[in-house]
């Protein structure tokens, strides 16, 4: 991942993304869908034990600070049940982070030796992540993930949809985006299956900008066609094998 350049951008991250955006699409809103689908996720994993969750290439924290935006996780947060974990390899990113989460109970790190070498987690996700892997050391990633994992427990890769033609003009203008190269659905599948991981599901979004789902019928045309190459972006999901 290109550290220098997040560490440039970590304080004014959204605005600079906004940017490059087409009008009236914000950054925040992207966040907000990913925050919803986790909270989701993390609803029907939950069996009343202690919950481990990462956030691996976090950023500037904005969607663990919108995951406590739930009463229901906040509260499993407060009290110890739901562990937050956010990583990133951009210290200023870490920095502004912490500024965000203020006493939120979440740990943040930039060093992933500093979390706890007896920590598991029950579910990961990598947001827009792994396009900034150089693709040699990303087979190492996605191990290292492995062996942070407990058995049966869930990742979410979330990517940028490279059959999208919007999607691949949208990244060469983004001034972050220098050194991305984009994985297919197929790619993504064949890289986290050689480190153990078992598909379970997938979807394309954001044919449309999250904004417009809230009416359901745009809602219902995006959800009919999750089954094909045509959003900007997609979800996959994987079980870590036992």
């Amino acid at each position: 991942m290109s550290k220098s350049v997040f560490d440039q951008v970590a304080r004014d991250y959204e605005r600079i993304h906004d940017r490059s955006l087409p009008p009236g699409v914000h950054s925040a809103d992207f966040i907000h869908q990913r925050a919803a689908g986790v909270g989701r996720w993390i609803s029907e994993r939950y069996a009343g034990n202690e919950f481990c969750y990462l956030d691996f290439g976090c950023g500037n924290g904005r969607m663990l600070k919108s995951l406590l935006g739930f009463s229901s996780l906040r509260h499993l947060a407060e009290n110890g049940r739901l562990r937050l974990y956010g990583f990133d390899t951009s210290v200023e990113s870490i920095n502004e982070a912490r500024d965000l989460a203020g006493d939120d109970p979440v740990c943040l790190v930039s060093d992933w030796k500093e979390l706890p070498a007896d920590l598991r987690f029950d579910f990961v996700i990598s947001c827009h992540v792994f396009h900034h892997i150089p693709p040699i050391d990303r087979a190492a990633t996605a191990q290292t993930l492995r062996d942070r994992m407990k058995p049966a427990s869930r990742l979410v890769i979330w990517e940028h949809n490279p059959f999208n033609p919007v999607t691949r003009l949208l990244v060469k203008m983004c001034p972050f985006d220098g050194d991305a190269r984009l994985l297919t659905l197929n790619r993504t599948n064949a890289l986290f299956r050689a480190s153990d991981f078992r598909p379970i599901q997938h979807a394309y979004v954001n044919l449309l900008p999250p904004r417009w789902l809230r009416f359901k019928v745009l809602a219902g045309i995006e959800e009919k066609l999750f089954g094909l190459p045509v959003g900007a972006q997609y979800w996959a999901m994987f079980e870590r094998h036992e």
